[in-house]
């Protein structure tokens, strides 16, 4: 349940962290088994304990989410098989061990640090964006908790990570450690390589009915129905509510004339500038082009080039000086200006080309504005909305009286956890449509569940379980399409594996791989310069881990294009650098990475050896003997 609330906080070191305790699995142990200690006590570790209601609490949560996971109840004799207890309990010993030494470290966290903590979490985050208060303890009360035994929680959890990160910080990969690496990175190979493809192949003649249902038998199995559930969703977002706003069209002719622009182009025209230092140069220039000097020869005498004084063709918003841009747009085709009084100085302006602008009539574009203004109005209203569900909801309302209410569509869906229809048609697609058909296939019937909200209050979806229709084995009459396309793919697939045999075959035998596989009437293909985790252009990728796992020289093959292909390859050379002059950041991270698991790992057994763990497994026993979901 902690880790549920804490699911946005996911860090570097807090990953780190879970991946050390899971680590601790394999070497932790049980240091000791006690009996006679009081009957709440599970172990303990140091001057920490850990008791018999807080582990079972955790127990069943753990349970639980595996439940959801695998679709199904697990008994205690399946949780003890997947070595669940031991492991869960080694976890908190881990975490146990690693409080103590804080502790006994002196490690210590602000409460202004824990609060900024908290209200820095996304998981607290409400509807706002922000962190809301009443959001965070209604999380807290919906999973069990109080706010000071969260704050404590949360406090330990930081303390262990400044622990670890201190420890583990600042590894530094050894030379001779990257220079192997960046052999492996940095070696190439070239190939010769060939597509086998079902095409390339005579089809198969279609099987007799006994055939088919022979196959049909001893694969019952792949055939099965899925599991099915009727899913009721509910989406409120400011598209669905917009039909309701009321929009008059004085607020449209205002938004019309305050964006006019938007509905249409406009005017433009080629437009020169010519600034004075004074505005006596500026009159003088200006009386001589009245009395018909051309604009351009005044360009000239000032030693000035078109360059120097063209704007360009330009709209009105395009000319920053707006007193240059009213005498500009005020002017006919071919035009000057008397002296302008601009922001840099007296300006003469000439205008060139006019391309005359269009705009929209208001007619055309007033749906449009409309329909954008409802839903401007929606999503100011959608909150107010959100709230008022959750009132119903609260009260007891099911989901499709609240639509009814709130004037929006209950969609409803027959599906597959894979988003299937029974007839093997796709469901409609719809907001969130990921997130709720996991959320519905881990939730029972009538169950109430929380709304997904959508990316950036985008609006939120609701959804419940009417109906789960479980798996059941389909009849060979039912099945008899499937089961019939499945054959053929088996047959092509065994035809595929046999030709690629018969080819490497006669390679074995001495004919050049080229021969050989233009004798199949296949095409040859080479690539060069291939390594390892690199993409190539043309290669598939199939053939690169296959690739690398064959000799220089030797022959081999791999599946391609999702196993319906084959990929029949000979490995012409392989080089490998003499040195390494660099290494791939990302491969000497995950490494860098590893070496501190492996030192943290080394950390919690020598704190284990030296605290000493103590097992009530009476207690133990008791627990996971007991306690299961079905």
């Amino acid at each position: 349940m902690l880790e549920t609330l804490r699911k946005s906080a996911s860090g570097i070191v807090a990953k780190i962290l879970m991946g050390l305790l899971i680590l601790s699995f394999a070497v932790w142990g049980i240091a000791d088994v006690f009996r006679g200690f009081g009957s709440q006590t599970l172990a303990t570790i140091g001057d920490t304990e850990i008791t018999v209601p807080e582990f079972r609490q955790i127990y069943q949560e753990r349970l639980q989410q595996i439940s959801q996971q695998l679709k199904r109840g697990i008994t205690p004799d399946q949780a003890r098989a997947f070595g669940i207890p031991d492991q869960l309990l080694n976890e908190q010993l881990a975490e146990a061990a690693l409080n103590d030494q804080a502790k006994a470290l002196g490690l210590a966290l602000s409460d202004e640090e824990i609060a900024r903590r908290v209200q820095s979490n996304p998981a607290f985050h409400g509807p706002s964006g922000s962190f809301d208060p009443a959001y965070f303890n209604q999380l807290l009360r919906s999973n069990g908790f109080t706010e000071a035994r969260f704050v404590a929680a949360e406090r330990a959890l930081a303390l262990r990570q400044q622990l670890i990160q201190s420890l583990g910080g600042g590894i530094e990969v050894p030379a001779v450690l990257k220079g192997a690496l960046a052999r492996y990175e940095g070696e190439e190979r070239s190939v010769n390589y060939a597509m086998l493809t079902p095409a390339s192949l005579a089809a198969p003649a279609d099987p007799s009915d006994e055939e088919l249902r022979k196959f049909f038998d001893e694969r019952k199995v792949a055939f099965r129905a899925p599991e099915y559930r009727k899913i009721g969703v509910l989406v409120l977002t400011p598209e669905a509510l917009a039909a309701s706003e009321t929009v008059s069209d004085a607020e449209v002719k205002a938004a019309y004339d305050a964006n006019l622009s938007t509905y249409g182009t406009p005017e433009k025209r080629v437009v020169q500038q010519l600034v004075f230092p004074n505005e006596e140069e500026a009159k003088a220039a200006a009386d001589r082009i009245k009395a018909g000097t051309a604009f351009a020869d005044i360009v000239t005498e000032r030693k000035l080039t078109a360059k120097d004084v063209d704007l360009g063709d330009v709209s009105r918003a395009d000319i920053i000086d707006r007193q240059v841009a009213d005498a500009a747009f005020s002017l006919p085709a071919n035009g000057t200006s008397d002296v302008v009084a601009g922001r840099f100085g007296p300006v003469i302006v000439h205008i060139g080309a006019i391309t005359p602008g269009s705009v929209q009539p208001l007619e055309e574009v007033a749906p449009a504005i409309k329909a954008a203004l409802q839903v401007n109005a929606a999503r100011r209203a959608m909150l107010a909305t959100y709230d008022k569900i959750e009132d119903e909801r609260a009260g007891g309302a099911q989901l499709a009286e609240v639509a009814g209410k709130f004037g929006l569509t209950l969609q409803n869906f027959d599906t597959s956890v894979h988003g299937q229809t029974p007839d093997g048609s796709a469901v409609a697609s719809f907001p969130a449509r990921s997130d709720v058909l996991r959320g519905a296939f881990a939730t029972t019937v009538g169950e109430e569940n929380e709304p997904v909200q959508l990316p950036q209050n985008g609006g939120y979806v609701w959804y419940q379980v009417d109906e789960i229709t479980p798996p059941r084995d389909r009849s060979f009459e039912e099945a008899r399409a499937q089961v019939l396309e499945r054959w053929k793919q088996d047959q092509a697939a065994q035809a595929l594996d046999k030709k690629v045999e018969e080819i490497k075959a006669k390679i074995a035998a001495g004919t050049p791989f080229d021969q050989a596989v233009t004798g199949a009437g296949l095409e040859l293909r080479a690539a060069n310069g291939l390594r390892r985790g690199r993409t190539a252009d043309g290669v598939p990728q199939d053939i690169m881990a296959a690739v690398f796992e064959t000799p220089e020289g030797g022959v081999g093959s791999a599946l391609a294009e999702g196993g319906d292909s084959r990929l029949l390859f000979q490995v012409l050379r392989a080089v490998v650098p003499a040195a390494a002059a660099a290494t791939d950041e990302k491969l000497l991270s995950d490494l860098r990475t590893s070496m501190e698991n492996d030192l943290m790992t080394e950390y919690l057994v020598e704190l284990q050896s030296r605290l000493g763990a103590r097992i009530n497994r009476a207690a133990l026993d008791q627990i996971v003997g007991t306690d299961a979901v079905n």
